[in-house]
């Protein structure tokens, strides 16, 4: 069963428009709401008057459900009952005509407007009925109305705001005109220049130059953000300039190469109003919201770091940053700063560069920037293997078993390197915690305790070995091994029968000094078996400095706790995700070697910000965009993304699993 409804409306020269419609069903309503198959604009119309059935093939019901009538053949009544295909009939609703009839099957219901709606005296349009037209202004008197309100606020109020203002350096408190102009609240970092406009819009009409920004970020500014990186960056042997400085503005502008049309037509209009390129506020943006400024997007930086090489060749400059479009599909392999050498031509007095005093180990060492798409060395300074000391079955494990008993097989990286306060990186190794648990530097016990030699000092090393034997005469103790009393086993019972065997032969051959002393400083002794020694100089004896550098990408970012202590699962299922993974320690039998590993070891779990990724094994699929590891005017902090959204939780198929031990 169906409904077909025609409507029916005239032109002004009495042409005749019909619209069709069917609805499927037994019933239809009728009624001024727009929901009804039937919609009727009239006033003298319910909101949903009746209702038309079809109980029976051919038969039709009409029934009011407002209470109030219709028209019937002439008639008002509530209720009718007809047979279309047969005898027809007109329906009256208000000043529409509904006749119904029978076609193919269906019936037809043909509406038609017969007198002006709710206005017998005048022909209306039903649309224009129920409006307020006749009673407000026209259009073109509301919009001159509007124009000169709009100017005056938002114009002519804001430009004596401001001309009212010039000469104040904060202004009051309250509401200013020209603050409509604003796009959006000031960042975290600018807040303080809330009521202080004129600091970066110096001149109206006219874009925010650099001048304005360099008036309070100077290069003191700069320094003080810095702290030590621009000190250790500078001076002899050392690159420059800081990590944080802009490259010229000549070269910038180059690394952006050709414009497209839409950028050419961009660029037309900066010159047009006087905004050159260039400029600062191009990359730092204001006016985007309280809160931290916001993430530089991968897209922002890959808009110049992408082809940069061939677009600086092109231009006749060089420069030594590689191409990065995304992490996981281009990137260029790390360079980190390592150590060349120490500088003897300026060397640096111990006390300088003893951390334990507040000094920099770094302090007169040359460092320089390599490549690392190969295993990388450097001379610290140590004699040292990691391989031996990781090892869980050869003396080195047993002799740990025997200090620490229940701490595992053998040494593990947490035994000797340990974070600094805030979990970024690792703090040197120190003699005192670390190592000299097994490396005993006793030399006597006194009422119990101890006596050790000082470590770092080796002046008041040989002092206080003479003054153990009396006087700096020849001594060897007859019988007793040079090993005896240059190795030994660790733990305090060891030290102490050391001492005692020592003690009873110093008392047979009393001053007699100087053979330990050469012991101690020569090849495998307490000293030379760590350490690169010379004889000769102001002390006696020479040790050659030792440096542990905590930072060398010093361009990036990096934080061992988003990373230490991560359970991810490998391939094969187990769970093998520690420092070890990163750093083959284990497998190095080299003192000098860099265990840093490449970009395609980081780009195992980290992918470019989308997702994309070129590694054929993605363990974890962390998004990565350029601002999680650099950031403007890099200095020891980390970047702001950072900083703002707090440390990364773990992905869901990560677990934390802290002061766990990783085997």
């Amino acid at each position: 069963m169906s409904f077909i409804i025609r409507q029916l409306s005239r032109t002004a020269d009495g042409r005749e428009i019909v619209r069709s419609k069917t609805v499927q069903g037994v019933e239809i309503s009728v009624g001024r709401l727009t929901e009804n198959d039937i919609h009727l604009a009239d006033l003298a119309v319910e909101p949903r008057h009746a209702i038309i059935s079809e109980p029976q093939p051919g038969r039709l019901v009409v029934e009011s459900i407002s209470g109030l009538g219709f028209g019937f053949n002439g008639r008002t009544v509530m209720h009718a009952e007809l047979e279309p295909a047969s005898t027809g009939a007109e329906l009256r609703f208000g000043s529409h005509i509904l006749r119904l009839g029978h076609e193919d099957g269906s019936t037809v219901v043909t509406v038609e407007r017969v007198e002006a709606v709710s206005d017998a005296s005048a022909a209306k349009d039903q649309q224009t009925v129920f409006t307020l037209r006749g009673l407000m202004p026209g259009k073109r008197s509301s919009a001159y109305v509007f124009l000169a309100l709009i100017l005056a606020a938002f114009l002519a109020w804001p430009i004596y705001t401001y001309a009212s203002s010039r000469g104040e350096k904060i202004r009051p408190q309250g509401f200013h005109a020209d603050k409509t102009w604003e796009t959006g609240k000031l960042s975290k970092a600018h807040a303080e220049l809330e009521n202080d406009c004129q600091a970066c819009h110096v001149d109206a009409f006219v874009a925010v130059r650099d001048n304005a920004c360099i008036a309070c970020h100077t290069n003191a500014h700069e320094k003080q953000a810095a702290g030590l990186q621009r000190v250790a960056l500078t001076g002899p042997g050392r690159p420059g300039p800081a990590a944080y400085d802009h490259a010229p503005l000549d070269k910038m502008l180059a690394a952006r190469g050709e414009k497209d049309f839409g950028g050419r037509i961009k660029a037309f209009f900066k010159k047009t109003f006087n905004a050159p390129e260039g400029r600062c506020v191009e990359c730092h943006t204001e006016h985007e919201g309280a809160g931290p400024m916001p993430a530089t997007q991968q897209a922002f930086c890959a808009d110049c770091h992408n082809g940069l090489q061939g677009r600086l060749k092109s231009a006749g400059m060089q420069s030594g940053v590689g191409d990065a479009s995304d992490f996981g599909l281009k990137h260029p392999q790390f360079r980190p700063f390592i150590l060349a050498g120490y500088d003897e031509a300026h060397p640096v007095p111990f006390i300088r560069r003893d951390a334990r005093s507040g000094g920099d180990p770094l302090l007169g060492w040359k460092v320089r920037r390599a490549v690392l798409d190969q295993p990388l060395q450097q001379a610290g300074g140590l004699k040292f293997t990691h391989a031996d000391h990781l090892s869980t079955s050869n003396g080195v494990a047993q002799m740990w078993r025997q200090v620490q008993p229940g701490q595992g097989p053998g040494m593990d990286c947490q035994d000797c390197h340990k974070t600094d306060p805030s979990g970024t990186r690792y703090q040197p190794v120190r003699m005192e915690t670390a190592c000299q648990q097994c490396h005993s530097l006793g030399l006597e016990t006194v009422g119990g305790t101890v006596r050790q030699l000082p470590h770092g000092q080796p002046a008041q090393v040989i002092a206080d070995i003479r003054a153990f034997y009396g006087s700096g005469g020849s001594f060897r103790p007859t019988g007793l091994p040079v090993a005896r009393y240059t190795r030994a086993r660790p733990g305090e019972a060891n030290a102490e029968r050391r001492q005692a065997d020592l003690a009873r032969a110093a008392a047979l051959l009393p001053g007699k000094g100087d053979a330990m002393i050469r012991a101690t400083f020569a090849p495998g002794g307490v000293c030379g078996e760590c350490h690169t020694v010379g004889f000769g100089g102001q002390d006696g004896v020479r040790i050659a400095p030792v440096a542990q550098p905590a930072r060398y990408l010093r361009n990036g970012w990096f934080d061992h706790r988003a990373h230490i202590n991560l359970d991810v699962r490998g391939p094969d299922g187990a769970t093998k995700w520690g420092c070890r993974d990163c750093h083959a320690a284990e497998k190095s039998n080299n003192a000098s070697d860099l265990l840093l590993p490449a970009v395609a070891k980081c780009q195992q779990c980290h992918t470019g910000e989308k997702g994309a990724t070129n590694a054929r094994l993605v363990r974890s699929g962390t998004a990565s965009g350029c601002a999680m590891c650099h950031d403007y005017h890099a200095d020891e902090g980390a970047p702001w993304v950072l900083q703002r959204t707090g440390r990364k939780k773990a992905p869901a198929n990560q677990t934390a699993m802290l002061q766990v031990r990783w085997r």
